[in-house]
């Protein structure tokens, strides 16, 4: 099927209303190209409203590069994962622990200050103890020579969930961070009060079991595109271009990671697959999706959902990723599912 641009009816439209009527076709990296023609039919300042319909974050000073890799505010701690080094902080109140897993953003001193992940956890530490962790071979963990195993994962999170004296949590797999956050839950039920999983799905890769998945080339444009900021819109359409220019977020993205390390996680996203899990899981489950999502589509999501028994699955409208501080109604089931 051929898609064709109709730049009269797409000047009439959201880009919401635009990524529901193509979703098919707006997954992973080639949704690049669609974004980029929406750009230039409608304008930059038009588009940047659009993109704040999940709640217009308030307008702050402009972010230089320097300021997002300044220190974390929390203090660094580390846990000995096998030898290896896990870097976390903890923030927020007494009670319940909520430990977060992390996708590809990994950098506790970047995330403390990128507006929608330092949003989003103060948004969490109002009435949670959140502990976040760098994955080990990101951030400030250990860099490792190999592509990290699922079990290497697990080990992390039980290494940062003992040196917290986290007996019982609640767990939050946020994009690439879910698969990890599943089987954990699955091998440990003793530990888990309960799951949240963020625009995330059971498996990325798509294959013939699996057609709706992203395409190893698309998984493979992560590193061609890495550094040049082609992936912002898609990763981060809530960041102001007022806060964070394209320079600086260019910056941002080779200081977060360089195509080694980005080769490694598309590696890794490639043979996650903890579908056969998910009939297992016995905690219970909160799922949250955005409806536009162009990172991981929403139909991957209804997927996973619809294999968790018992699961609720909350679709929030809005074309973000992973920037719940702009979504009240997230942030209100994520407090009532732990029980604040």
């Amino acid at each position: 099927m051929q898609y064709q641009i109709n730049s009269e009816k797409i000047k009439s439209m959201t880009l919401p209303e635009f990524v529901s009527n193509n979703e098919s076709f707006l997954s992973g990296i080639a949704a690049i190209a669609v974004i980029i023609g929406f750009l230039w039919t409608i304008g930059r300042n038009i588009f940047g409203k659009t993109l704040g319909s999940n709640g217009d974050r308030k307008k702050t000073q402009k972010i230089t590069l320097s300021e997002l890799s300044s220190p974390s505010p929390h203090p660094i701690k580390f846990a000995n994962s096998n030898g290896v080094n896990i870097a976390h902080t903890i923030h927020g109140q007494e009670s319940p622990t909520l430990i977060v897993t992390p996708g590809i953003i990994s950098n506790l001193h970047i995330s403390s200050h990128l507006p929608p992940i330092r949003d989003t956890m103060n948004a969490l530490a109002s009435f949670s103890r959140v502990i976040n962790f760098d994955k080990r071979g990101q951030g400030l963990s250990d860099p490792t020579n190999s592509v990290a195993t699922l079990d290497e994962r697990i080990l992390d999170i039980h290494s940062v969930a003992d040196q917290t004296n986290s007996e019982k949590f609640f767990l939050m797999g946020i994009s690439e961070g879910g698969p990890m956050s599943i089987k954990f839950a699955v091998d440990n039920p003793e530990r888990v009060r309960g799951l949240i999983l963020f625009g995330t799905t059971a498996k990325f890769s798509r294959s013939e079991d699996y057609p709706l998945g992203i395409s190893d080339k698309a998984l493979d444009g992560l590193i061609d595109s890495w550094g040049t900021g082609a992936g912002r819109d898609i990763f981060f359409p809530s960041i102001s271009r007022d806060v964070i220019d394209d320079e600086t977020y260019r910056g941002f993205e080779k200081l977060l990671s360089d195509k080694r390390s980005m080769a490694q996680i598309t590696t890794y996203m490639k043979e996650l697959d903890v579908r056969p899990l998910l009939s297992k899981l016995k905690c219970p489950t909160l799922i949250i999706h955005f409806t536009g999502d162009l990172a991981v589509p929403i139909r991957m999501g209804r997927l996973l959902a619809s294999h968790i028994l018992n699961s609720e699955f909350v679709e929030i409208a809005g074309v973000d990723h992973c920037d719940l501080a702009n979504a009240p109604l997230a942030i209100s089931k994520i407090k009532n599912f732990v029980g604040k």
